[in-house]
């Protein structure tokens, strides 16, 4: 890192530094990847400088440089404790950290993930801020995902990253266990409204088989509104298998808004995609894939105070990244990607990525171009 912890910690503004920054410091002055017995210090920081056309649906372009770039960057702290009889307490903070401002992610000090429970022989049972399953098996078939997280640009955010529930749940209860080639998620968060339990409230699961060359994963997810009215319910499907230098991916996503008054109708949407990744070389890693995303019913605007209605649309991306490995810890890469959308779709793409919906537009292309560098410690 090129700012010590006290200095992020000050930037975030959070909560009370002195005796974090202490717990902190202590231990990254001591070993670089273990600060002391069963506790790991670990990160990522990734920065890339992209460039973007047609970014608003009216033709204006836009070059940044972007925190993430090919995956979040992050600092972390992770450990367990032998409790005997296979038994062990286990925890996890990592913090989310904008490497091109040095600011604290998701308005948390340790908005990525921050629990803490026990593990044994009969799996794990953790609370806290933590993962739902559909995160985790809707990125494990991504074809440009390939282990590193997600990217910036990543065109499975056509119609404004609605597929994963918020990827993490506050205040939840999360189940894991693993038995041979089988891995199971259970995870609930609590709505924390008065006088309901079901208010607010979000529960899901998650079944990912791992046999040999081939991945196959399902994953649900649903949220009731914190009034009640309405819930959301979102689900992935998706599969993998290696040959030799190259692995086939294959998935499908969708998301089902109910409507406070039925009479309205619920918006749909859905994404399908299919890709490749090749292993040309030790150090050069190259992947693509095509993403095809559709929306019906009753769609409006995300961020707008007073919703706009969009209707249907849908769009098309293709994506290609190239990832060479400089070592074992620090890579560059090279991304292109080309957007695609028509009718409502232009007001999604467009009001997520420029703040405003053109609705005015009845096609639009966006065409991005990233170069960037990660480095893991």
């Amino acid at each position: 890192m090129q700012k010590t912890a006290s200095h992020w910690l000050l930037a975030a503004g959070l909560l009370p530094v002195a005796a974090l920054t202490a717990a902190l410091t202590a231990a990254l002055t001591a070993a670089p990847a273990h600060a002391e017995p069963g506790i790991t210090v670990y990160g990522i920081v990734s920065t890339a400088v992209r460039y973007t056309s047609n970014l608003d649906g009216h033709h204006h372009d836009q070059a940044a440089l972007v925190s993430g770039g090919m995956v979040g960057s992050r600092f972390g702290l992770k450990g367990e404790e032998d409790l005997g009889g296979g038994q062990r307490a286990i925890f996890q903070l990592e913090a989310g950290i904008g490497s091109d401002d040095g600011r604290a992610s998701y308005q948390a000090l340790f908005g990525r993930q921050a629990y803490a429970g026990l593990a044994g022989d009969w799996g794990s049972l953790t609370f806290g801020r933590q993962y739902n399953a559909l995160n985790n098996i809707g990125w494990a078939f991504n074809p440009l995902d390939q282990g590193w997280g997600n990217f910036w640009s990543d065109p499975i955010y056509l119609g404004g990253d609605i597929f994963f529930q918020d990827y993490r749940i506050d205040h939840s209860v999360v189940y894991k266990k693993s038995a041979g080639p089988l891995t199971l998620q259970l995870d609930y968060g609590a709505g924390g409204q008065a006088g309901s339990v079901a208010r607010g409230a979000t529960l899901g699961g998650g079944l990912m088989l791992q046999q040999g060359a081939l991945a196959l994963g399902a994953a649900y997810d649903q949220r009731r509104s914190a009034d009640g009215g309405s819930t959301v319910r979102n689900y992935a499907v998706g599969g993998s298998y290696a040959s030799g230098k190259a692995t086939f991916y294959v998935g499908h996503m969708g998301r089902r808004e109910s409507a406070r008054d039925p009479a309205a109708g619920g918006a749909r949407f859905n994404i399908a995609f299919a890709g490749l990744g090749y292993q040309l070389t030790p150090a050069l890693h190259l992947s693509g894939a095509y993403y095809r995303y559709w929306q019906r019913g009753n769609v409006t605007t995300q961020f707008l105070r007073v919703p706009v209605a969009l209707g249907s649309g849908n769009a098309d991306s293709v994506a290609v990244v190239a990832d060479y490995a400089l070592s074992r810890r620090t890579s560059l890469y090279l991304e292109a990607d080309v957007v695609r959308a028509r009718d409502g779709a232009v007001g999604r793409e467009t009001e997520y990525w420029a703040g405003t919906p053109a609705t005015d537009v009845a096609r639009s292309t966006r065409v991005g171009v990233m170069l960037g560098m990660r480095h893991h410690f």
